[in-house]
This record gives C-alpha cells, structure tokens and sequence, in this order.
C-alpha cells in the first residue's frame, strides 16, 4: 500500500503517477477512480484487493493528483498513457475497474488494449453524455444535466463552481462527512458506517485539484465531450455493477450503457453510488 505515488516519465515528458494497493505479487489491475479524485481514491479497497489477490494499480489521469495534464484530448487518445504504464511495468495483460466518471475511461482503455484487457468491470459509470441517445435514456438529475452542459461550453464558470464546492482542508473534510452522512439513502448509511472510506475518498478528491482546476476540469471534458469511438466499439466483455439506489449515475443510464455494449453482463443490485466501497469482494470477483 502506496499512500505516496509512485511515477514516470512518458515519452512526451509529462509525468504520469499511480498509487498501489492490494498484493504487490498479485494480479494486477488499473483503477479508473471517479471524477476529480486522484489514484488516493484506491485507498478503501486496499483490503478488499489483498483478499482477492490483486495489485491494484490506482492512477492519477492527467492533471490529477501528481500527473501533468493534457488538456483538449479527447477520450479515445487517453489510453496511449496505459499503455506506456504497462510497458514499464513489464505487464503484458492488465484488469480494468472504473468508477463512477472513471468508467468512461475504463471503457476507453479496454477499447485500445484489447486482448490486453484481461477482465473489464464498471460500478456505476458515466456515459457519453455528448450523444443523444445517452442523454435521453439516462434520466439525469436537473444538477446533472447543468453540470455536464457547463463542463462542456463554459469550462471556466464550470472549473470556479468546481473548485468551490470541493473540501480541501481536514475541517472542511469532517464537514462534508457529516453532510453526507445524514438521511436514509444507502450512501447516507456507507458514510454513516464507514467514515473513514467516505474520508479517504474526499482526500483523493482534494488531492485531485493539487495542481489547481485546470485538470479536474479537463478530466471532466473528456467525459463530456465526443469520446471518438462508440460505445457498440467495446467488443471486450464487461461486467457491469450499477445500485437500484444510485443518486448520482442513475440506474437507467447503467441499463441504456449494458443495451449498447456487445459484450455485457449487467448486475443491478441494492445499492448506492458507493457499491463499489461497500461490496468490493463480489466485484472484485471477476478479477479472479
């Protein structure tokens, strides 16, 4: 377990970092946290990773956390970053897990390695909200559709009100907990129950916006904006994890995803957007 990362060089000078979790002997796996959060975000399944076997490799994406940016790239050239990752690391084959925003790019990683990709598992991922289809079916929040929308048109306003809604201090951290924790929804209940996982997850997220807004916000436009393949591209099978429960991705936009992809096995089950944290070992499973 890595709390500081570990890092390279890429072959375009810019600095690519990751954290590591799990068995360092295990089978190693790339962890797409969700939007904002740096490699940080693996820290909660580090046990769950050690009891499956797995070297989680947890990756700051461009401008998160330690990794430089790469600012107006779209989605589908983001894997070229993966792919120098496993060739330093002398790995021939990897596992992907995305989270959240993080499963876009999973998607995106699976599409470019192919047979590379040994298992590919997504709990509650984002789609491609630039197309239509997604947008119409995924019964996105009032807050969702203004969030997106201004990602993708007005990236400055979207990068002040980012930047202003995020914890960064240990206070600030404590506070958001207990906003969070209140209600009856099953992630009011994880942060309830697991104060120090919700509190690791608002850190990797302040750590994501250690070099400013630039990245998050650039991390967020690659979601938003054309991913430059298709969805109906992803021929590697899927396993695919979404909470009936999800307030933030809701459940249809995982059902609509599952529809489009060739190769999917879709698992909706009780649960919030915090599934992943609060029932690893079932998904983490299909790593085995």
């Amino acid at each position: 377990m890595t709390e500081e990362p570990r890092s390279m060089a890429l072959a375009d000078g810019r600095t690519l970092a990751w954290h590591e979790y799990g068995t360092p002997a295990g089978r190693p796996c790339l962890f797409l946290p969700g939007s904002s959060s740096s490699g940080l975000a693996g820290s909660p399944l580090h046990e769950a990773a050690e009891r499956a076997g797995i070297r989680l490799l947890s990756l700051d994406r461009p401008g998160l956390g330690s990794s430089d940016r790469a600012p107006d790239r779209p989605l589908a050239d983001w894997p070229a970053d993966v792919i120098e990752l496993l060739d330093k690391l002398g790995l021939d084959q990897v596992g992907i897990l995305g989270h959240s925003a993080g499963g876009a790019f999973a998607l995106a990683a699976a599409q470019r390695l192919g047979d590379r990709a040994t298992a590919v598992v997504i709990c509650a991922g984002s789609g491609p909200y630039a197309e239509a289809w997604y947008r119409d079916a995924s019964a996105q929040t009032a807050t969702s559709r203004v969030y997106y929308a201004l990602a993708r048109h007005t990236p400055r306003l979207f990068g002040a009100l980012l930047s202003s809604g995020t914890a960064r201090t240990p206070a600030a951290i404590d506070r958001t907990l207990a906003l969070i924790s209140r209600g009856s929804s099953p992630d009011a209940e994880f942060a309830r129950t697991h104060p120090d996982a919700t509190r690791q997850a608002l850190a990797a997220v302040a750590d994501g916006f250690r070099g400013g807004n630039s990245g998050p916000v650039d991390d967020a436009r690659a979601v938003c904006q054309a991913w430059g393949f298709r969805v109906e591209d992803v021929s590697t099978p899927v396993d695919w994890w979404h909470g009936e429960q999800d307030g933030n991705v809701k459940p249809p936009a995982g059902r609509v995803m599952v529809e489009r992809l060739p190769n999917a096995t879709a698992h909706f089950i009780d649960g919030g957007h915090t599934l992943l944290f609060a029932r690893p070992d079932p998904i983490l499973a299909a790593f085995a």
